[in-house]
């Protein structure tokens, strides 16, 4: 088996609903979801921390200049929760909700390639035994000229569904894509 390489979900995919994490806990109460609202967080957050303040303001112009990326990169992901796409970055979101229980916009992993198949594992406890893995067979997936990024391996699953990693730099990037096709 290859090297462990270190990369993401590419952050212009969707993260996908609490309820479908691993161990998931209830719907929360309205109050509870009203108090995650960014103006609800800044105004309650002004008189004790500043920074808080600040960045609970900020978010909505993140998260606007996330769907332009996601506008100009293209998207990050295609097929359902159930596709093995879906499935794959469920499990990189649910090794960060299992050890963490937090939510994550765009997840790490350790990713390893075979010809013909990809296993990613938790970034966390490298060398350990007791570590959570997924594995599912995909391919390389064709990208447009204008869509092609260096850092950027798209898989495509035999279901039809695809996924877009970012890796952390080309040269993963391009280790990657040469393990996966052999």
């Amino acid at each position: 088996m290859s090297e462990e390489i270190m990369g993401s979900l590419s952050p212009y995919a969707r993260r996908p609903p609490r309820a479908m994490l691993p161990g998931s806990p209830a719907e929360r109460r309205l109050r509870a979801r009203l108090a995650e609202f960014f103006l609800v967080r800044m105004l309650v957050a002004v008189p004790d921390d500043l920074v808080s303040a600040l960045s609970a303001l900020v978010e909505p112009f993140e998260r606007a200049l996330r769907l332009l990326g996601r506008l100009l990169h293209g998207p990050g992901r295609r097929g359902d929760w159930d596709s093995e796409a879906g499935r794959l970055a469920l499990a990189l979101h649910g090794f960060h909700w299992t050890h963490r229980q937090t939510e994550t916009e765009d997840p790490p992993g350790a990713f390893t390639a075979e010809p013909g198949k990809v296993t990613v594992r938790s970034p966390w406890g490298r060398g350990g035994t007791a570590r959570e893995e997924y594995a599912a067979a995909c391919t390389l997936r064709r990208i447009p000229r204008l869509r092609r990024r260096p850092a950027r391996v798209d898989l495509a699953f035999a279901d039809g569904s695809w996924l877009a990693l970012a890796m952390n730099t080309r040269g993963d990037a391009a280790r990657l894509r040469a393990d996966l096709t052999g």
